[in-house]
């Protein structure tokens, strides 16, 4: 066997090597980050020649791509070879054969290397060595994910195009997605190249990433009359294919008709067969008239996703079931009526890493029938130790959590206490300020958008460091002499 020969690559916070040793009709290549041990493959060839010629390809394509002998030395660049086999053919330098060429190993897989992206699927270095690795097995994967890696977006789309049999097979068909394509709370807020930017992302299904879809979001109303079929066959095809082997994110807007309909099959599909590289979960996604938009119950889903770090449900109709979500650490729970079984167990659910958590109760109008019974498990819980900000929002029962709150357990954690969008008057206020020492330590108290007078905001606007106020409502008139108290959210 000659010495081995080793080549090291160095840009940004990239730093990585690859080895490779002849052996008459074999090699042996070893690479990974510069520190480690590395992977170790072996080819084996026909002859000599043969082995040769695919060595001095392959040195010649890393010292193209910027690879350099260690210890500093100049590197002789080898000039690759052109293939001679007809029944393929010639790869760029630094590319995969494409696909359908006869020296394409499509689909080729590495169990080691795969680990380290399920283990982050955010690390960029797990992904470039894997591209090193597929491009040497000829699968165009990995030119796909040294493109995106570089931000060669344009260069990525263009070959995805070229070989959509591989990167998307029968998911072709289901790239756009058909939904009314905005919300009222945010559309008249974007400006036009906002309005551009979201109409490019939103309308596409599939966000690629690395060379594997990142993002897939899917929605389908039926009163768009572009879509045929069941959303939750394409969420399945996506979890079969191998271009959704490492979906990150989830994002989920109408399923058929919004006023009947939920996305019950859609979890259920998620509960069966999601990757554990997913980090994100969206249920409700950019609504309108939440009321109308029902989830379901996610009781099934949770073993399937143990490395959920963010939650976000804007929805009418919804209940978490029995909540188990150990690396979770955002969750907003947005809703015009919040049932008592749901208030419950989102009090009550295992989230040991949690720092962000926004419970919005409604209006018993649109199902919202919590009271401050459902809020104080929450309150005396000693086990949430990252928790820093506590969103108890838009409740009719504002004034009886502001009570609750001085002598919670939970309250000396906190950073930012979010009570806002609910019907907290001076009566909630005033008890506030009669236990001001408790709430000292708050770097941000939200109380915005209730129903405090001047004399409301006079008594709370010390009690943390920032205290916001704006936007006080005025109570409507009953009818009876006495005033009407509404939340911000119920439809």
């Amino acid at each position: 066997m000659s010495a081995s020969v080793r080549y090291e690559f160095s840009e940004g916070t990239s730093n990585k090597f690859w080895e490779i040793a002849l052996s008459d009709k074999s090699f042996t290549t070893t690479f990974g980050k510069i520190g480690a041990s590395g992977q170790t493959t072996i080819k084996k060839f026909g002859s000599a020649a043969e082995a040769k010629k695919e060595h001095d390809k392959l040195v010649a394509e890393k010292v193209k791509k910027g690879y350099k002998p260690a210890g500093g030395k100049a590197a002789k660049v080898v000039a690759a070879p052109a293939e001679t086999n007809g029944k393929a053919k010639k790869a760029g330098k630094g590319k995969a054969a494409p696909a359908g060429d006869g020296g394409a190993k499509l689909n080729a897989r590495n169990p080691e290397l795969e680990k380290a992206i399920l283990a982050n699927p955010n690390d960029r270095d797990a992904y470039t060595v894997y591209a090193d690795w597929l491009i040497e097995q000829g699968d165009p994967r990995g030119e796909l994910i040294s493109l995106q890696l570089g931000n060669k977006d344009g260069q990525a789309k263009k070959l995805i195009e070229e070989h959509s049999d591989y990167f998307l097979g029968p998911l072709a068909d289901h790239q756009e997605v058909h939904d009314e394509g905005g919300n009222n709370s945010t559309t008249k807020l974007r400006s036009s190249a906002q309005e551009m930017e979201w109409q490019k992302t939103q309308r596409q299904a599939f966000l690629w990433r690395n060379g594997f879809i990142h993002r897939l979001r899917l929605s389908s109303n039926e009163y768009q009359g572009k879509y045929e079929g069941d959303l939750v066959d394409i969420l399945e095809q996506v979890f079969d294919h191998p271009s959704g082997r490492f979906v990150v994110e989830l994002a989920f807007h109408s399923n058929g008709d919004p006023n009947d309909d939920d996305l019950q099959d859609l979890i259920d599909m998620i509960g069966k067969k999601a990757p554990p590289t997913i980090r994100k979960i969206t249920f409700g996604d950019n609504v309108d008239q939440i009321s109308w938009h029902h989830t379901g119950n996610l009781a099934k889903m949770w073993k399937a996703v143990p490395n959920l770090r963010t939650l976000d449900i804007e929805s009418g109709e919804f209940d978490v079931g029995k909540m188990v979500a150990p690396k979770l650490e955002k969750a907003r729970f947005i809703t015009g009526g919040l049932s008592k079984s749901c208030g419950k167990n989102i009090a009550t659910a295992t989230m040991p890493n949690i720092k962000h958590l926004e419970i919005y109760y409604g209006t018993d109008e649109y199902g919202g029938d919590c009271s401050i019974k459902e809020v104080k498990p929450l309150l005396d819980r000693t086990d949430l130790p990252k928790l820093e900000y506590l969103g108890l929002k838009n409740s009719e029962f504002q004034n009886e959590i502001a009570k609750a709150l001085p002598t919670a357990k939970i309250l000396k954690q906190l950073k930012t206490l979010d009570l806002s969008l609910g019907t907290m008057t001076d009566e909630g206020a005033e008890a506030m300020a009669a236990h001001a020492d408790a709430f000292s330590h708050l770097e941000v108290l939200d109380l915005t958008r209730n129903f405090l007078t001047k004399k409301g905001i006079a008594a709370v606007k010390k009690l943390a460091k920032k205290v916001i106020t704006g936007g006080q409502e005025s109570a409507d008139d009953d009818g009876d002499g006495g005033g009407h108290y509404y939340v911000s959210i119920a439809e």
